[in-house]
């Protein structure tokens, strides 16, 4: 079964964060690879989809993540909405099952085209069927505006604070 935060009941390692308040450090190779697809989508009047895979640790203030790669597949898109492609969903859990012992599923990805970074209803309902009530982030970018945001997995999405790193 894939590692998604909700349904993982393993230890959370401790490792002190090395910027307090901050919930989400992201690698600069998964935001660009985030930010290529959204520009490449958008080039075609589609939205883009993904999961965000990384590690999480807990410190005295709480836990935390750290996103270090994403995985996608074939995506069923148009300006307006986006969904993983029934037929290419064996790729994906392949991929999901190909990770790392220490690695979860964190979060997910999406684009909006020329509408802001929000989350929509219909975001807010996938966010909570993927993450329960446990943690997890959606990483919103619209790549028409230049603008992108994180949202907790709160009933009513919040922004938070994410840091990129090296």
């Amino acid at each position: 079964m894939p590692r998604i935060l909700s349904s993982d009941d393993r230890e959370i390692p401790f490792r002190k964060r090395s910027v307090k308040g901050v919930e989400l450090f992201v690698v600069t190779s998964s935001l660009e690879v985030i930010a290529e697809e959204a520009d490449g989508s958008a080039a075609m009047d589609r939205e883009t989809m993904g999961l965000m895979i990384g590690r999480v640790y807990r410190d005295d203030k709480g836990t935390y993540a750290v996103m270090h790669r994403t995985f996608t597949s074939d995506l069923v898109a148009d300006a307006t909405h986006v969904r993983f492609d029934a037929e290419s969903m064996d790729a994906l859990i392949d991929a999901i099952d190909g990770m790392a012992d220490d690695e979860r599923i964190i979060g997910w990805y999406h684009s909006h085209l020329d509408y802001g970074v929000f989350m929509s209803e219909t975001d807010v309902r996938t966010q909570h069927s993927l993450f329960g009530e446990g943690m997890g982030f959606a990483l919103v970018i619209d790549p028409l505006r230049g603008e992108f945001a994180v949202f907790d997995n709160s009933p009513e999405p919040q922004k938070v604070r994410m840091i990129v790193m090296e």
